[in-house]
């Protein structure tokens, strides 16, 4: 016999991972800049984002969990110390 009295779910929607302001990200394979969230539900978000690396106004997409995202990292140079 199975329990069914089991704890109902919270209407509150979940965030999706990782997504932060200023983050830079390929979103479905298209390079863009998180510049603030507009909405949310239960499947998904939208953002006003930037696009980079072409010139080309802000716009508002919706990213979901099924979607396909990938994190650009800034590399930094090392700070090599002066030899005296």
């Amino acid at each position: 016999m199975r329990n069914t009295n089991r704890l109902p779910k919270t209407s509150r929607p979940e965030e999706i991972p990782h997504l932060e302001i200023g983050s830079q990200l390929f979103h479905n394979g298209v390079p863009v800049r998180l510049l603030y969230q507009l909405s949310r539900n239960k499947s998904h978000e939208t953002w006003r984002v930037r696009p980079l690396f072409v010139d080309a106004p802000d716009r508002d997409e919706q990213f979901s969990r099924s979607d396909c995202l990938s994190f650009l990292h800034t590399m930094r140079s090392p700070q090599w110390r002066c030899a005296a």
